[in-house]
């Protein structure tokens, strides 16, 4: 078909006009993607700062619990000897002077060892599991397991428990007084408010002459339990009240932890 002259010109501005959407398209295409690219950039970054906001604002609630646990913590250290006294025998002498003087013994003597890092140890009744094959096999529920674990629950946490490592130092006291006010001193250790346990007590007659008594026929002697030095002669044999004893305790030091800076 032959196209007159206004049938070309239709034909050319229509084949221009397609060139320059298809320019159009193809410029426009990649920013539209780009587009729709950075709008899910933004979704994503709008999400992190949200949850940035939120921190934020749990800011004040954590460094209010971290305060709470560290005044705790130093509460529940405050037990233990001062890591600036563990080594020092006069500071140590300072601790022990006074429940000796209350209990009328006298310390004669102070050997203070080098501080080492050990673990403190714990009791606690470990359940042995003799019959776990034999219940394993007819537990097919679980539900016998269960029981178990419940009824020893206590034994098996502690179980899996680790020992606290801390500062620990021995100390071997040695001290001169009767038998009632040497125990009564081994008592008022006992309930010191320190950390620290008794770690061996040796006398050279832990009856204090009750045996040598008894050897001899004499059944009781009043001086046993008087706080004031006596003897009393059996026989060819002189017996007292007083003794010297050495006992070695361990006392237990931390470090006191700094204030953690939560501003």
């Amino acid at each position: 078909m032959k196209l007159t002259y206004r049938d070309k010109i239709i034909a050319a501005i229509v084949l221009a006009f397609a060139v320059l959407l298809l320019g159009f398209f193809a410029a426009v295409r990649p920013k539209y993607n780009e587009i729709q690219d950075n709008k899910t950039k933004l979704a994503q970054k709008q999400t992190e700062k949200a949850d940035i906001e939120n921190k934020i604002k749990e800011i004040p609630g954590l460094q209010d619990g971290i305060r709470t646990t560290y005044k705790e913590t130093g509460k529940k250290t405050e037990i233990f000897v001062a890591v600036d006294d563990v080594e020092n025998p006069v500071a140590v002498d300072e601790y022990l002077q006074k429940l000796a003087e209350d209990n009328k013994v006298r310390i004669d003597n102070l050997q203070v060892k080098s501080a080492t890092v050990g673990e403190i140890p714990f009791y606690f009744y470990k359940k042995e599991d003799d019959l776990k094959d034999a219940r394993n096999a007819a537990d097919i529920n679980g539900n016998l397991q269960k029981q178990f674990n419940s009824t020893y629950a206590e034994s098996i946490a502690l179980s899996s428990a680790q020992a606290e490592k801390v500062l620990s130092t021995d100390y071997g006291v040695q001290i001169y007084g009767t038998r009632k006010n040497i125990w009564n001193y081994l008592n008022a250790i006992k309930k010191f408010d320190k950390a620290l346990t008794v770690k061996s007590v040796s006398i050279p007659d832990a009856s204090f002459g009750k045996n040598t008594l008894k050897d001899n026929g004499v059944n009781d002697w009043d001086g046993l339990n008087s706080e004031e030095v006596e003897t009393m002669q059996v026989g060819d044999k002189t017996i007292s009240n007083a003794q010297t004893a050495q006992i070695v305790i361990t006392l237990y030091s931390v470090y006191e932890m700094d204030e953690p800076n939560v501003d």
